[in-house]
């Protein structure tokens, strides 16, 4: 990935060094994720939370056993199994368990990072939620709140830079996460797959 090619320039604030050196990953996740869902109907809808729910749940099961209080970001399955149910869809089992080896310095904070980071993305994807599904979709995972506030605590945090340590662990953990998040779509279901015969 990108973090062995991304130099930090001296004074770079941790936020712009994850998103240089994670860019090539966060693009190849959004392709992915875009191909896998489709976004045209409610089966669609439910496919990607179905798939959103499998990969956060051994993320969050991660930050919970590693992460220090500040770096936990809400626990977002649940509202994800809220909005499946509304839609009819049992929740699936989570992904592979998720795993860095051992932790390192800022491992926890690469990891609250992308998911934190991901509450940006799911508002503008909660409009096109509303505008498809004409406001009948649920959105409590999309909508959620507590994950824009804690996004905005940990944004005032990486403002700032880090030390060499800290952001090559941050950086390896965020890239351990968005390849994470790609193995979930790569084996989601594809709408073929999904429409019963």
């Amino acid at each position: 990935m990108a973090s062995a090619n991304h130099m930090g320039m001296p004074g770079e604030s941790l936020r712009t060094h994850l998103r240089a050196a994670t860019m090539a990953a966060h693009d190849l996740l959004d392709h992915a994720m875009q191909a896998a869902n489709g976004w045209q109907t409610r089966e669609d809808y439910a496919r990607f939370l179905s798939l959103q729910h499998a990969a956060r749940a051994p993320l969050e099961a991660w930050l919970a056993a590693h992460a220090p209080a500040g770096l936990v970001p809400p626990p977002q399955t649940g509202l994800i199994a809220r909005d499946l149910a509304q839609l009819g869809m049992p929740a699936p089992a989570p992904a592979p368990l998720f795993t860095i080896g051992r932790p390192a310095p800022g491992s926890a904070l690469g990891v609250a990072w992308v998911l934190a980071g991901s509450a940006l993305g799911n508002k503008a994807i909660a409009k096109q939620v509303a505008r498809i599904g004409g406001g009948a979709w649920p959105v409590a995972f999309l909508g959620d709140d507590g994950a824009m506030a804690f996004w905005q605590d940990l944004r005032a945090r990486i403002e700032g830079p880090a030390a060499p340590t800290e952001a090559e662990g941050a950086t390896r953990a965020a890239e351990a996460v968005f390849s994470h998040f790609l193995a979930a779509a790569e084996h989601a279901p594809t709408h073929e797959e999904s429409v019963p015969a």
